[in-house]
């Protein structure tokens, strides 16, 4: 009996020493790393830029807080990536896949922060601002469980974190068309960037490593990458653009940014 358990024990010694070792940053391909690197520049300039669109003013403002917050995380979060941290391995699936679990964390913290920002401009209430941050919260805590299940329970996950995601855009389409008619045309515009980029999320999930796996790990980090961008950079630099106009072409916008000085 104690032979076979050391030949049963030498084999699985053996599986595992025949099993190649992935260790990151060494083994991303040289384009997943280089969209990385794109990514933390990008947002550590940006990051840069909105401290000093903050501090250059008389007085400063909690949207260029805000949005200097979020681009410093997700710098910080990108970089961490590029050096092959915040990263798993996932051999439990049906085949190997890639993770970004830390990519999860900045989504977790600069998903609220943007919401936040919108909610400041279309000036909305207490119960709003919390409902919207709660399900963002839900559907990205959704993403991440899903992503370290396997097959068929992460589906699931990635329907319940849809349907935080719907109600997340049905919240802020509610807040567009609000009778005070706070935001004008910048909310309107930041609005539906927001909407039109984060719906990319769930479906590069769906077809990415977390999901089916149908897509590329070149091109999943390349789309995220540019979406990430579009939704922290992009819109950070149309937010403040209007926040700092000197005379803004509807009142309740130039309202909204003098109560949040």
């Amino acid at each position: 009996m104690a032979a076979a358990m050391g030949r049963r024990l030498l084999q699985e010694a053996e599986q595992a020493a025949a099993e190649p070792t992935v260790t990151f940053p060494d083994d991303y391909p040289n384009s997943v790393r280089h969209f990385l690197l794109i990514g933390f520049l990008g947002m550590f300039i940006g990051a840069i830029v909105f401290f000093y669109m903050g501090i250059s003013r008389k007085v400063n403002t909690v949207m260029h807080v805000l949005t200097f917050f979020i681009a410093a995380v997700s710098a910080c979060s990108y970089y961490a990536e590029w050096a092959g941290l915040g990263v798993e391995y996932k051999t439990t699936d049906t085949t190997p896949r890639v993770i970004f679990w830390a990519r999860y964390l900045d989504w977790v913290v600069t998903g609220p922060l943007i919401l936040t920002d919108l909610a400041l401009l279309s000036k909305s209430d207490t119960p709003t601002i919390i409902s919207l941050v709660g399900n963002m919260v839900l559907y990205v805590i959704c993403g991440l469980i899903g992503a370290l299940t396997v097959a068929p329970y992460k589906y699931m996950w990635w329907v319940a974190g849809l349907i935080f995601l719907i109600i997340v855009f049905m919240l802020l389409l509610q807040r567009l068309n609000n009778a005070e008619g706070y935001g004008g045309d910048a909310l309107k515009g930041l609005t539906w960037l927001t909407i039109l980029v984060w719906i990319v999320y769930p479906i590069v999930w769906i077809v990415g490593s977390e999901g089916t796996g149908a897509l590329g790990l070149s091109q999943e980090v390349g789309i995220l990458t540019i979406a990430d961008l579009i939704a922290k950079i992009g819109f950070g630099f149309y937010l403040l653009a209007n926040v700092d106009a000197p005379e803004s072409e509807t009142v309740p916008l130039n309202q909204s940014s003098q109560q949040y000085v």
